[in-house]
């Protein structure tokens, strides 16, 4: 009985090896395609993480821009126009940053899909 069942292991083995010995190779094809595709992955990743940083800032210069001009012209006395457009800056430029952060992974997402259909 064991001898017949290292036989039948012994054969299953030996045909299991000539199997996978004479199946044809699609590694490096495959290995290349995922390699170019990874690479191109990075390539539009970093791009549209430019692109969305690049937005998210002009958001938060803007929000800044605008709430020192709302300070100044908010200031009821020419001694404290310059403080309050400081804090209005300050305020704006906050609001602004709160706001580009959260439009951030749409604009990442948007540019990324942009650059893989290319």
């Amino acid at each position: 009985m064991r001898k017949s069942l290292s036989r039948a292991l012994m054969i299953g083995l030996a045909m299991a090896a000539s199997v996978i010995v004479t199946a044809p190779d699609f590694a490096p094809s495959a290995e290349a395609s995922t390699s170019v595709s990874a690479q191109r992955s990075r390539q539009c990743s970093q791009q549209a993480r430019r692109y969305a940083d690049r937005n998210t800032r002009r958001t938060t210069a803007t929000g800044a821009a605008g709430g020192a001009a709302i300070g100044a012209v908010a200031s009821q006395s020419r001694r404290n126009t310059g403080r309050n457009a400081g804090r209005g800056a300050l305020i704006g430029g906050g609001a602004g940053l709160l706001a580009s952060t959260s439009r951030w992974n749409v604009y990442y997402n948007y540019s990324y899909r942009n650059c893989v259909r290319r």
